[in-house]
């Protein structure tokens, strides 16, 4: 997969407000109800974003809670872009409790 970060011809078509930085993490998408969670990996992630792949090719919902582990959400993610089985995200970070 080529970043546009990493290619010196999309540089300067790249509009992001913040850098991204590689991460590939294992996570999890919950859609919340009945829906069941999404296998998915954290390609990279910025302020406020990440980028996200789901492992098996199953589409992403528009909505969802973005999971690492039981301990740790990054929070709840809105699709602001599809391109097949990867999305981009914006995320809210969770309320403190």
């Amino acid at each position: 997969m080529l970043y546009r970060y990493n290619n010196p011809y999309l540089a300067d078509r790249d509009r992001r407000r913040h850098l991204r930085r590689p991460a590939r993490i294992r996570a999890w998408a919950d859609p919340g109800g009945a829906a069941p969670v999404v296998d998915c990996v954290v390609l990279d992630v910025s302020e406020g974003g990440a980028s996200v792949m789901s492992v098996n090719g199953t589409e992403l919902p528009d909505t969802f809670e973005l999971q690492v582990d039981m301990r740790m959400k990054m929070g709840q993610a809105e699709v602001a872009w599809r391109n097949g089985a990867a999305v981009g995200v914006k995320l809210d970070k969770p309320k403190s409790k």
